[in-house]
């Protein structure tokens, strides 16, 4: 059997095969080693997030303060009751909704009409997170919400009051790609800071909730971003699909106690 030559047209190509092979393999290993580390990287930055709109400071580790105060559940949307039992236990905290929301075997379309999140179809299941003081009294209920804004898709977290499942008591947006200084303002928790204590609905159970340039009702209306009206108008529509429309059962038991947080 002849030897190959290294510098012959066959034996240059055989070298940049086997070295595109063995770069291959490593960049493959490197990622399946890798792959904990993310996991546990998008793990911390979704507590931090959650923990952001609960009312209680980190304290140590951030994954200590939040299995100290944060209770993770389930939620069937249509029903609005909890359905923990869906899905394995550890799965519940890190529910990926964005991603099932793409799977029909795990997913709903939304109407033309109700899509004004502009998402076109949802996870038929989404996770709720109650926050507890130290005594393990539930003050704050946390749903994700999410939907198109001017560039990107905004995600974010609103946290509620388990009273009344109507009374707005903070919110956090973790992932945008809105112009900073301008749509990028969501981030701001001065304007943040607008959002607290309004109300969802009025007492006949209408939504009324709106980010507006002319706010006037200082129970329900906030003033839109200055410079960033589409933004201000993606953020009011997502708001007004999950929490006028799609969290709309599970906020009414909530308001009537059929949602047991406090034992």
């Amino acid at each position: 059997m002849s030897k190959l030559n290294k510098d012959s047209a066959l034996g240059t190509f055989v070298i940049i095969i086997t070295f595109c092979l063995v770069c291959s393999v490593l960049v493959s290993s490197a990622v399946v080693a890798l792959n904990p580390f993310k996991a546990a990287a998008v793990a911390n930055d979704r507590q931090v997030s959650i923990l952001k709109v609960s009312g209680f400071e980190v304290k140590g580790s951030v994954a200590d303060t939040f299995n100290k105060h944060i209770e993770s559940h389930l939620i069937d949307v249509d029903t609005g009751a909890l359905a923990d039992d869906k899905v394995n236990k550890d799965e519940i905290e890190g529910y990926n909704f964005a991603s099932l929301a793409k799977k029909p075997e795990t997913s709903v379309s939304i109407p033309k009409d109700k899509d004004v999140a502009g998402i076109l179809t949802r996870s038929k299941l989404m996770p709720v997170y109650f926050a507890k003081n130290d005594d393990g009294k539930v003050e704050r209920v946390i749903l994700p919400f999410y939907g198109q804004a001017l560039w990107s898709t905004v995600y974010g977290y609103v946290a509620l009051s388990p009273v009344d499942g109507n009374t707005i008591l903070g919110v956090t947006f973790y992932s945008h790609g809105e112009t900073p200084g301008l749509g990028g303002e969501i981030d701001n928790p001065r304007w943040q800071a607008l959002w607290v204590n309004k109300k969802l609905t009025d007492e006949n159970g209408e939504y009324k909730f709106h980010i507006t340039k002319h706010a006037q009702n200082k129970d329900f209306d906030i003033d839109a971003l200055s410079g960033a009206t589409l933004t201000s108008n993606g953020v009011d529509h997502l708001s007004a699909y999950w929490l006028g429309d799609a969290y709309k059962p599970f906020l009414e038991k909530l308001s009537k106690g059929e949602i047991v947080v406090n034992e």
